[in-house]
C-alpha cells in the first residue's frame, strides 16, 4: 500500500483539466446528493460497468490550513491514520482490504486530503467501516509514530531528489508568497522529526469531523441499499465543533502568534511584474510564470479556461509553437495550465531548456505571446474539438473507478459540486470573442511573478535552498505551548460486517474474434455492448530485440514521431483532427505523470488510442493513418530529438532511473535487454530520418504487429474495417525480425553502482526467472507478492527505512526476471540491503503461511480486475496476452491456475528461483563510508 502525495504541478494541471471533463459525465440526480445528520455530505453515483465500488472520503484539510509550525502535519497525519485503531491493528488495516481483492490508499494536497477504498461490490460495506474506523478511531501508537517519522522523511528525501524538485520549490515560494498555498505539502524533516504526538492529535480532532468531510461513492450498487450501509458506518459518527480559519487557533491552549490568517479577498493578488532568478543543482534551466487569472466565480473564468486549454494544445497553440518550433527551438518542454484555487486562479506557464543562454529570449517570447492573446484568431475547429473532448473524457474515465478520486477531488473541493455539474453545458456556450475579451482584461497588461532556475555551473551565486525552520526552532516552539490531552482508548463502536471467503469470479459476456491476416498481422476484436468507448491498441513485438545496437531507443523515437504528422496531415492538422473527435493517445511514457511507465517494457511497444463510439470509424481511420503512414518530417524529428535529449539528461540525475538502467545492463549483459528503453544521448543523437523510416517499415510491418480492438460494435463490422485497410498491406519480405535471446545464467554476484550527489540511494536486487508459460509461473507471482508484502511490513512499516519498496516478477516468452526495488537514505544503505536479503532468505527457507498465500492470490485477483476496468486497458492486455502466446479469454484460465497455487508450490518456487548467494545488485546515489 502506498500512501502517496502526488506533487508534480504539471501532473495536477493535467488532472485539473480532466477533472472538469469527467465529473459531469455522471450527471447526479437530485436524490443522489444529501447530507447525513452529523453533517457529512454524501454523493452517490451508480455505475454498473464493472462489479466494483469505490468510496472516496474527502477531508477539508491540507497544507493550506497549516500554520508555520504545522507545515507537513496534514500529510503526516494521513500516514498515521493507517497505523491502528481501537478495532484494528496496523497489520489488520494493511491486510483487511487487500485480502478481499481490494485497494486502499490516500493522498494529500494543499486544500484537502482524500481516502480511497476500491472493492468488489459485495465487500464495500466492510470497506466503509474500515474508513470510518481509520478516520475517527485511530490511536496513534508511539512505536508507530517513531517509524512513520522515518517513512515520511524518506518520502521527503525521495521527492527532493527529483530532477525538477528544487525548481518547483523556488517557484512555489516566490509565486505564492503571502498566500496559504506557499507551503510544501510534505513539509520538512525538521518538523516531522520534532512534532509531538499531542499536537498531531489536536490537529486531527480539529479537522477530522463529519461536517468537514464529503464522501463520494461510485460503482455497482443500489442507491437505497448504499444509503443504509452509509448510515450504519459513517452515519454513526457524532458531529463535533469545527473551528474556522478566522478563529483563534484551537490546537493549543494559547494563540500561536506566528499563524497569519489572510482574508480570502486578498489571497493570491499579484500587483506588478516580477522575475526572480537563482541557481541550483539542476541539469536543465526551468522558467515558470504565474499570471493573475479570474477566480472561478468570475464571469470571465470559463472563457479564460477555454483560452488556457487552447494555449496548451500542442501544434496549434501559437505560444507553444513559438517556443518549440524552428531549427533551434528555445525550449524542449513547455506547458500551459490554469490553476484554480478557492480564493484565486493563476495561469501558469512552464518551460524547460538545455540552453540557459536562451533565458531572456524565452521570457520575451512568453510575454509577447501572452499579451497578444486578446487579438488571437483561434482555429474554430480546435475550439469545438476542446468542447467535444469534454464529452469524450467523461466517458473514458467513467470506466476507471479508482482513478476517479484523483480526477474529481481538486475541482469538487475547490468550486463545489454545483459548479462541476454545470461546467460542460456552460463551456459549450462560450464563444471565442468572449475568450478574447477575457484575455484583454487579464493579459493585455499582465500581472505576474516568474522564476528562473539555472544550473550552478560556473556561477558564483549561492545555490537556492528552500526556507525552513531549524530543529531548534521547532523544538522551542512546541516546548512553549501545551495541548489538550485526549483519551483514545475508547472510540466509536462500529459494527464490522462479516466477509465471506473470496471466490475468484470473472464475468465476461463479450464476444471475441482472433484472426491472422495473410500478411501476418494478428487481429483480436472484442465486442462489448456495455462500453461506449472505441479502443485500439497496437503491439509491436520484441521491442529491444529488434533495435540495432547503435540505435537503442529508436522504438521510443518512432513512437514519439507518430503523433507529429502523416503523409496527408501535418502536425497541426493532425492535432486538430484528433481534438475534433476527443481522442486519447498514449504512445510513450509521460515523464510528468507519476507511475506512467507501468506499461513501458523492453518486451514490446504499445500505441493506445481511444475515442467514443460515435467517432469510431473516423478514429479507426485516423489512428491507422498515424500508425501506418507517419511523415517523419525533419523539423518535427528534431523537436522530438530535443525533447528526448532533455528527458535523458534529467533522468541521469534520478537515482531510480539510473539504478534501473544499471540493473538491466548488469543482469542482461550481452543481451538486447541490457539497453535502456529510451536509449542514450549518444544513440538518440545519431538516429537519422532515414533510420526512423527504415526501422518503422521493419518493426511495424504487419507480421510484427498485433492489433487489438475493444468496442460495442459487432465483430463483423470491425473485421470489415480491418480487412479493407490492414488487409491490403503487404508484408515486406526483405526484413529480418528478431526475438530476444535467452540471457546467460548468473553464476556469481554481479554489482554495479553510480555515484550521485543525492539524499537517497536507489537499490535494485534481482535475478533471472523462467518464462511466462512455465508451470511455476503463477506460484512465482504469488511468491513475489508475498515477498513484496514482507519487505513493506518489515523495512517500511516496522523499521521506517523506506517510503517506496516492493518486488516484481516479469515473465517474457522465453525467460523472465525478478527484482526488488527500494529507495532509502544513504546512511541506511547496508541495513536496507541486509534487510532485503534477509526477507528473501526467510521466504526461501521458511516458506509462506496459508493465510499469506490466500491474501496474495486475492490481491492478484483484485489487481487484475482493476487493471481491466477500462476498454483501452482491455485492448492493451489482449495484445500482451497474444504476444506471450496466450489464448483469447485467458483471464479465466489464469484465475483457475491461480486458485490452484498452494503453500508448497510457493515454497518451492521461492526456494528455486529467488536469489540466494548469487544475485545482481545495482545502486545509484551515495554509499556512506
Amino acid at each position: 500500500m502506498n500512501k502517496e502525495y502526488l506533487n508534480n504541478k504539471l501532473f495536477f494541471a493535467i488532472i485539473f483539466i480532466f477533472v472538469i471533463f469527467v465529473a459531469v459525465s455522471f450527471g447526479y440526480a437530485k436524490d443522489s446528493t444529501y447530507q447525513l445528520a452529523n453533517g457529512m455530505k454524501v454523493i452517490l453515483k451508480e455505475n454498473h460497468s464493472s462489479p466494483m465500488v469505490a468510496s472516496i472520503i474527502f477531508v477539508k484539510s491540507g497544507s493550506k490550513y497549516e500554520s508555520r509550525y504545522e507545515n507537513g502535519i496534514t500529510h503526516f497525519l494521513e500516514h498515521l491514520l493507517f497505523d491502528g485503531t481501537t478495532h484494528l491493528s496496523r497489520e489488520q488495516l494493511d491486510n483487511s482490504i487487500g485480502d478481499l481483492g481490494g485497494y486502499i490508499n490516500a493522498f494529500t494536497r494543499k486544500d484537502f486530503t482524500a481516502f480511497l477504498v476500491l472493492l468488489p461490490k459485495q465487500y464495500i460495506d466492510y470497506g466503509l467501516t474500515v474508513q470510518a474506523d481509520m478516520l475517527f478511531n485511530s490511536t496513534f501508537p508511539e512505536n508507530e509514530l517513531t517509524k512513520e517519522r522515518k517513512v515520511v522523511i524518506e518520502e521527503i528525501n525521495r521527492d527532493s531528489d527529483a530532477p525538477s524538485a528544487i525548481a518547483e520549490s523556488f517557484f512555489t515560494q516566490k509565486a505564492y508568497a503571502n498566500t496559504s498555498y506557499n507551503r510544501p505539502v510534505l513539509g520538512y524533516s525538521t518538523f516531522i522529526e520534532n512534532i509531538p504526538r499531542d499536537a498531531i492529535i489536536a490537529y486531527w480532532k480539529k479537522y477530522y469531523t463529519p461536517q468537514n468531510m464529503t464522501v463520494l461513492i461510485i460503482g455497482d450498487f443500489n442507491k437505497e441499499n448504499m444509503k443504509n450501509i452509509i448510515d450504519s458506518s459513517l452515519g454513526t459518527i457524532k458531529p463535533k465543533s469545527l473551528t474556522t480559519s478566522n478563529e483563534t487557533d484551537s490546537l493549543t491552549e494559547q494563540k500561536i502568534p506566528e499563524k497569519t490568517v489572510i482574508p480570502p479577498v486578498k489571497q493570491g493578488h499579484i500587483n506588478g511584474q516580477q522575475i526572480f532568478d537563482t541557481v541550483a543543482n539542476v541539469t536543465s534551466t526551468y522558467i515558470n510564470f504565474s499570471f493573475a487569472a479570474p477566480q472561478f466565480s468570475d464571469s470571465s473564468y470559463l472563457p479564460f479556461d477555454l483560452l488556457s486549454q487552447y494555449l496548451n494544445t500542442d501544434e496549434i497553440s501559437p505560444l507553444l509553437k513559438a517556443l518549440k518550433s524552428g531549427d533551434n527551438p528555445l525550449v524542449t518542454e513547455a506547458s500551459v495550465s490554469l490553476q484554480t484555487y478557492k480564493e484565486f486562479s493563476r495561469l501558469e506557464i512552464s518551460a524547460i531548456t538545455s540552453h540557459p543562454e536562451n533565458r531572456d529570449k524565452i521570457i520575451a517570447t512568453i510575454l509577447e505571446q501572452i499579451k497578444a492573446t486578446g487579438n488571437l484568431l483561434a482555429n474554430n475547429e480546435t475550439i469545438e474539438g476542446i468542447k467535444t473532448s469534454v464529452k469524450c473524457q467523461n466517458i473514458y474515465l467513467s470506466e476507471k473507478l479508482h482513478y476517479y478520486a484523483f480526477m474529481i477531488a481538486p475541482m469538487m473541493m475547490t468550486t463545489g459540486w454545483d459548479f462541476v455539474q454545470t461546467y460542460p453545458e456552460r463551456l459549450s456556450k462560450i464563444t471565442w470573442p468572449e475568450c478574447q475579451n477575457a484575455a484583454k482584461k487579464w493579459l493585455s497588461d499582465p500581472q505576474y511573478i516568474a522564476t528562473v532556475v539555472t544550473p550552478v555551473g560556473k556561477s558564483q551565486k549561492k545555490p537556492f535552498i528552500p526556507q525552513r525552520l531549524s530543529a531548534a526552532e521547532v523544538k522551542a516552539h512546541f516546548d512553549s505551548v501545551s495541548f489538550k490531552k485526549y483519551d483514545l482508548s475508547q472510540g466509536y463502536d462500529l459494527k464490522f460486517p462479516s466477509t465471506e471467503k473470496v471466490n475468484f469470479e470473472w464475468t465476461d459476456n463479450s464476444v471475441y474474434d482472433r484472426e491472422v491476416l495473410p500478411n501476418g498481422l494478428t487481429v483480436i476484436i472484442k465486442s462489448n455492448p456495455d462500453t461506449r468507448v472505441f479502443a485500439m491498441n497496437i503491439t509491436g513485438k520484441d521491442r529491444s530485440a529488434n533495435e540495432p545496437e547503435s540505435k537503442t531507443g529508436i522504438t521510443d523515437f518512432v513512437n514519439r514521431c507518430i503523433e507529429k504528422g502523416t503523409y496527408t496531415r501535418n502536425a497541426s492538422e493532425l492535432s486538430r483532427d484528433l481534438t475534433r473527435i476527443g481522442a486519447n493517445i498514449t504512445l510513450y511514457d509521460n515523464p510528468w505523470i507519476p507511475y506512467d511507465n507501468f506499461y513501458t517494457t523492453r518486451r514490446f511497444s504499445f500505441m493506445k488510442f481511444e475515442t467514443i463510439d460515435e467517432f469510431a470509424y473516423k478514429g479507426f481511420n485516423l489512428f491507422s493513418e498515424m500508425v501506418l503512414f507517419p511523415s517523419f518530417d525533419s523539423a518535427q524529428v528534431e523537436k522530438v530529438r530535443g525533447s528526448m535529449m532533455g528527458i535523458l539528461k534529467r533522468n541521469n540525475s534520478s537515482p531510480t532511473e539510473v539504478a534501473r538502467n544499471l540493473f538491466y545492463a548488469t543482469l542482461f549483459a550481452g543481451n538486447s535487454y541490457a539497453n535502456p528503453i529510451m536509449g542514450t544521448p549518444q544513440t538518440i543523437s545519431s538516429i537519422t530520418v532515414a533510420d526512423l523510416k527504415a526501422y518503422h517499415r521493419t518493426f511495424y510491418s504487419p507480421q510484427n504487429m498485433i492489433l487489438s480492438i475493444v468496442s460495442p460494435r459487432p465483430i463483423e463490422e470491425i473485421k470489415e474495417w480491418v480487412d479493407n485497410l490492414y488487409g491490403r498491406l503487404k508484408a515486406p519480405q526483405d526484413i529480418k525480425l528478431r526475438t530476444a535471446s535467452k540471457p546467460q545464467p548468473i553464476k556469481k554476484i554481479r554489482k554495479a553502482h553510480a555515484e550521485l550527489n543525492k539524499k537517497q540511494i536507489s537499490i535494485f536486487l534481482g535475478s533471472l526467472l523462467p518464462d511466462a508459460n512455465s508451470p511455476d509461473a503463477e506460484a512465482i507471482k504469488v511468491a513475489t507478492s508475498i515477498l513484496s508484502t514482507h519487505l513493506y511490513l518489515t523495512l517500511r512499516e516496522k523499521q521506517g527505512l523506506a517510503y517506496s519498496i516492493g518486488a516484481n516478477a516479469i515473465l517474457d516468452k522465453n525467460f523472465g526476471w525478478f527484482y526488488t526495488i527500494m529507495g532509502t537514505a544513504s546512511k541506511n544503505y547496508q541495513t536496507a540491503l541486509d534487510g532485503i536479503k534477509l526477507q528473501i532468505d526467510k521466504l526461501k527457507l521458511d516458506g509462506p503461511t496459508k493465510a499469506e498465500v490466500s491474501k496474495a492470490k486475492n490481491e492478484i485477483w483484485g489487481h487484475l480486475m482493476r487493471a481491466k476496468l477500462s476498454s483501452i486497458n482491455q485492448a492493451y492486455y489482449l495484445g500482451m496476452d497474444e504476444y506471450l502466446g496466450r489464448p483469447v479469454k485467458y483471464d479465466k484460465i489464469y484465475l483457475k491456475a491461480l486458485s490452484g497455487v498452494t503453500v508448497e508450490s510457493v515454497r518451492r518456487a521461492a526456494a528455486r528461483y529467488f536469489p540466494g548467494d548469487i544475485y545482481v545488485l545495482a545502486t545509484a546515489g551515495k554509499i556512506s563510508k
